[in-house]
């Protein structure tokens, strides 16, 4: 009997040590583990990345077509981010605006304005500044086509040419203006304010210079960014978020495609940009 509870306990520490784990055996699998997050979780960052763009640019595909077909209804017309004097020049930005621009492409979607639809087309699901109170969206518009009245017919290059494009990261810092806690009346003069400028002043030099270039001749000065010794460059691409997703931006064309671009194939040089009307 003392030979058979012997046997017993012996075979129950066998089956004891086959089904448990020693320490090393446990660290092993451990270092494992984590070799295998090291290498997914990178690779996981990135699947989502990808499929933030690709909202992203469907968002400004939609911004692109409801923009054709507002011009399809208004003589060709480009809906307007900015007040114009009787002149031509482009003069009040606000939140009224911004909210009469959006309003008359959301008239093609329904989806809602940026202002009070964060989940709507006019947002980039990667954009950081989201959550910031009054904002109206990511994306940023060509000037030349909708600060001043303009159509399409003055648009040599539809499919070369820029009309919309991912907003600069920490816009109050950008637009130089923070918006008051809590938010003030609509009298307050915020709402009239460079907070709501979703216009990107592609015409207008850094410093007073005797550079003929301006908003009517429908071309856009070189971005002191690349062409810093050029003496009528011009700092509207601080606007611009350039590298948000692999090191490049995404932008809408007037031809109502939408892709990702590094910012420096938008703007060659003067006679070779993607911005001019020409």
């Amino acid at each position: 009997m003392v030979n058979s509870l012997h046997q017993s306990s012996r075979h129950s520490i066998r089956l004891h040590s086959a089904s448990g784990f020693t320490l090393i055996e446990l660290l092993v699998v451990i270092a494992i583990i984590a070799i295998l997050a090291a290498i997914l979780f990178p690779v996981f960052a990135q699947a989502r990345m990808k499929a933030r763009q690709t909202v992203a640019i469907s968002n400004l595909k939609q911004i692109g077509t409801a923009m054709l077909l507002y011009a399809q209804d208004y003589d060709e017309a480009f809906p307007m981010t900015m007040e114009t004097e009787t002149t031509g020049q482009p003069t009040t930005i606000g939140y009224w605006a911004t909210s009469s621009y959006q309003a008359a492409i959301d008239a093609y979607i329904r989806t809602g304005q940026g202002v009070t639809q964060r989940g709507s087309i006019w947002w980039d699901p990667s954009d950081p500044d989201k959550g910031r109170p009054a904002l109206w969206g990511s994306f940023v518009a060509n000037g030349l086509m909708t600060a001043t009245s303009c159509t399409l017919s003055r648009v040599n290059q539809p499919s070369a040419t820029v009309y919309s494009i991912l907003r600069a990261d920490n816009w109050d810092k950008v637009s130089g203006v923070v918006p008051p806690s809590p938010l003030p009346d609509r009298h307050h003069s915020f709402w009239l304010s460079e907070y709501f400028d979703l216009c990107l002043d592609v015409w207008m030099p850094a410093t007073e210079t005797t550079n003929s270039i301006d908003w009517r001749a429908g071309n856009a000065v070189p971005p002191c960014s690349l062409f810093p010794n050029d003496k009528g460059c011009g700092n509207w691409d601080v606007g611009i978020s350039k590298h948000r997703y692999h090191g490049r931006t995404l932008a809408v064309y007037i031809d109502g495609h939408a892709s990702s671009a590094s910012f420096t194939s938008t703007y060659g040089s003067v006679t070779d940009n993607q911005w001019d009307l020409h």
